[in-house]
Parts: C-alpha cells; sequence; structure tokens
C-alpha cells in the first residue's frame, strides 16, 4: 500500500503512529538511510559502551549483578566446593545435564571472560547472573527500543528508593506480561552466551538462591539443546563467510521497500564499498555470531556484493594527479575537513554516540559516476580521508575536478549545516556558519 505524506513548511514530514508501529514495532527512535530515490527508517541502533550509556545501565543492573544475587544465596553446611573442573576439559553441557540429572540445589560459578553464576533447584535452572551490564535487562529494553536512552536517564533522575526494576518497568511501558518475557529472555541470553566459552574454571556450591527475580521455564536439556543448535548454526556460517579482508560493497537493488532484520540492517548501513568484512563486523557493533549471520544473509540475497581484497584493488585507486593539482585540491579538502571537524565536535556534545548515525546517512545516496565522496565515510574526527577524495577526484576529466571537489565538499557541508540545524538549534547553527565562513575564505 503506498500512502503520501504531506511535507510542512519547515521541510519536516510527520509519520502517523500507527504507521510507524507498523514498520517497526514499538521503537522510539529511528534512523533515516538514504537509498536510490528513496529514504527508509529503521530502528537506531545503540552503543551500549559510549558516553554516559555504561554509568547509566549500570545503575538498573546494579540489582541483577552476580554480587548481590549471591547475597542471596544460602550455601549449605557442607563447606567447600562439591564439583569442579576446566570448561576446556569438561563443557558447560555436559556439566549442565549432570547438575540437572542429579537434581542438584546450587550455584554453577563460572570464571571465563568475568564471573558468571547458574543456579539451580532441585535440578531445574531457576537464574543466571553476571557482571556484564551489557546483558541486563535495562540494555535488552534499550536495544530492543522500549525504552530509549532519555528515558534511562530521566528514571534515574527521578529515582529516589526502592526496587531498580520497578523503576524500569513503569519506564518501559510493557504490561506485565511484556515485561515479564523480557526478563526471561536477558536471562536466557545471557546463558546462551555461557555456552560459547571452550576455557575457564567452574566450580558447583551447594545451597538455595531465596527469593529468585528470575525462573527460566525450560529444562537445562532443552537449553543445551537450543544452545548446540545456536553453535552448529554458527559452524555452517562460518563455513561459507568471506575472507576477512575482502571488501563487501552495495547492490543497487536495496530500495525502502526492502525488508530487513535488525541485523541485516545493522550491516548494511557500514557496507560502502571501502571495508573490509572485519571492519564491518567490527563497525556494525553487533556481537560476531549475529554480525556474520547478517553479511552471509545479505550476500544470500544479492543485497551485497564481495569484491577482491583491498591490496588487490589497490592498483586500481592510484592517485593519477599532477603534483600541482594535488597541491592545490589538498589545500581546500584541509579547509573543508576544518569545518567538518568542528561540527563532529559540536554534535558529539549534544548527541554523543548518535553524531554518526546523524550524518553517516549522506553517503547512502551517492552514485558512483557522479559523486566524489561516493564510498566514503568521516573519519573518527569527523573529516575525509583525503588520499580517498583525491583518488575518486582523479576519475573524472582533468577540467572538471576543482567544480567536482567544491561542489561535492559543498553538498556535505550543507547536509552538516542542517543537522546542526535540526539538533543544535538556529544560533549555534549561525556560529557554525560563520565559523565555516572564516575557514573557507580564501587567504
Amino acid at each position: 500500500m503506498r500512502k503520501s505524506l504531506p511535507i510542512n513548511p519547515d521541510g519536516s514530514i510527520i509519520v502517523p503512529k500507527d504507521i510507524v508501529e507498523e514498520v517497526f514495532g514499538k521503537a522510539r527512535e529511528a534512523v533515516v538511510h538514504v537509498r536510490t530515490h528513496s529514504l527508509t527508517l529503521s530502528p537506531i541502533y545503540v552503543d551500549l559502551n559510549s558516553g554516559e550509556l555504561p554509568k547509566v545501565l549500570s545503575f538498573y543492573f546494579e540489582d541483577e549483578r552476580l554480587e548481590k544475587i549471591l547475597g542471596r544465596f544460602e550455601r549449605s553446611s557442607e563447606e567447600g566446593v562439591q564439583f569442579e573442573g576446566d570448561l576446556s576439559v569438561l563443557s558447560l553441557s555436559d556439566v549442565l545435564l549432570f547438575l540437572s540429572a542429579s537434581k542438584k540445589y546450587g550455584c554453577l560459578l563460572i570464571d571465563a571472560d568475568s564471573p558468571w553464576g547458574i543456579f539451580f533447584n532441585d535440578g531445574h535452572l531457576v537464574m543466571v547472573a553476571g557482571e556484564d551490564y551489557r546483558f541486563g535487562l535495562a540494555a535488552r529494553l534499550l536495544k530492543r527500543q522500549f525504552v530509549t536512552e532519555q528515558d534511562l536517564v530521566e528514571g534515574m533522575r527521578k529515582y529516589g528508593s526502592g526496587d531498580k526494576s520497578d523503576l524500569l518497568f513503569e519506564i518501559s511501558g510493557l504490561t506485565d506480561e511484556e515485561y515479564a518475557k523480557e526478563e526471561v529472555q536477558a536471562v536466557e541470553e545471557m546463558l546462551y552466551h555461557l555456552f560459547e566459552f571452550s576455557k575457564g574454571r567452574f566450580s558447583f556450591h551447594n545451597g538455595a538462591l531465596k527469593h529468585a527475580t528470575v525462573t527460566l521455564p525450560l529444562s537445562a536439556t532443552n537449553y543445551v539443546m537450543e544452545a548446540t543448535r545456536r553453535l552448529d548454526e554458527y559452524s555452517r556460517i562460518q563455513a561459507q563467510f568471506p575472507l576477512a579482508d575482502t571488501l563487501l560493497d552495495l547492490c543497487e537493488d536495496v530500495t525502502a521497500s526492502t525488508k530487513l532484520s535488525f541485523e541485516e540492517e545493522a550491516v548494511l548501513s557500514q557496507v560502502n564499498g571501502m571495508r573490509t568484512v572485519e571492519e564491518v563486523i567490527i563497525r556494525s557493533k553487533l556481537s560476531e555470531i549475529d554480525a556474520k549471520k547478517g553479511i552471509v544473509s545479505l550476500l544470500a540475497a544479492g543485497l551485497i556484493r564481495q569484491r577482491k581484497s583491498r591490496e588487490e584493488e589497490k592498483s586500481a585507486s592510484q592517485i593519477v594527479l599532477d603534483e600541482e593539482e594535488k597541491e592545490r585540491y589538498s589545500g581546500k579538502i584541509d579547509s573543508y575537513n576544518a569545518v567538518f571537524a568542528n561540527i563532529y565536535m559540536a554534535l558529539q556534545v549534544e548527541a554523543g554516540a548518535r553524531t554518526e548515525v546523524i550524518l553517516s546517512p549522506f553517503f547512502k545516496g551517492l552514485e558512483k559516476e557522479s559523486s566524489i565522496l561516493y564510498g566514503l565515510s568521516l573519519e573518527e574526527d569527523g573529516s575525509l580521508d583525503p588520499k580517498k577524495v583525491l583518488s575518486n577526484l582523479s576519475k573524472f576529466p582533468k577540467e572538471q575536478r576543482e567544480d567536482i571537489l567544491v561542489r561535492d565538499l559543498n553538498e556535505l557541508l550543507y547536509f552538516q549545516l542542517f543537522a546542526v540545524k535540526n539538533s543544535l538549534g538556529p544560533e549555534l547553527e549561525a556560529g557554525i556558519v560563520e565559523m565555516a565562513k572564516s575557514l573557507l575564505s580564501p587567504s
């Protein structure tokens, strides 16, 4: 179904709530991707390690930490470790099945990348806990867009005392049933993560956990079977996965109507023809297995394609400008880069980790034959790589190069100024415009 939306006088478009919920569920924030002849919305990706998020998520995670859970664990009168070993000798699957079959009461402590604990009651799994806030319920709700970073910050500000889980429930707006489901799935994902470890020490301590906040619904056998299925799936992905230094490029048939999963969208947003498989995985900020699943799925669907390695393509991207051109154009690029870096810095103060999300859509709608910025992305300081710009510029006729360079750099500048106006307001925009005029005016 095609539906027209009016454009407001200020250039904005208001999308009705029912359409938004139909497109991406209960997500509260979205990123705009520029595609061929269209724009598409998708839920925004949140980097759990950036800005103030570690502090915010740790606040909500405090009551879920293993150390806090162990405070409610009563050890039995039998002292000492009842069962211990090494995961490189005895797998976690075998350990869980043994404890389940033996109808044990107690806690299995695992020392791998960090401390973890799995709690048993009469052989049934009742709880999993760790010390990594990224596996907490707040992190899950944030990733699934049931809450935003601002929601969590506001919740912290108004918190007085009491159960932080109640605060999180209020912020999320979920029903009792929906919230309970998210609690269980957060713990289950933590459990499945532990199956990825092939090394580490474990020890089992007899006892009982009082007042378990979450009770896992499946048997140990069922969780072992699901974890095995996931690991088998990962092995199949590895078998058909491209080499780490292979460059990935977009195909032309990615449009706004293309249905993509969250993982596929996160991967696709990082594919620009200039990044290797390894770089796409890192920049997608997904787990390795989710990023690889996204790449394999996009390759199979023909939405992205493999190219040669960067070294193999290096000869095709050599700069063929004469020295006078290199010097003149490099100076112009440096002037614009000074402006871009200042804009990036100003946006980071207000938008933090979202700055890249705000600015990167510009590069997605460019065409290889008409823009020298095709296939590029902003560097860590918000500037452009001068060598890549010059390399792309060298492919255009000599008499057109200067006009094309100024035109394309100005297009990026106008896009960024628009982003500044929307994010920081017209007053700060005016200041940045003056700064740009000063840096770009001929000396």
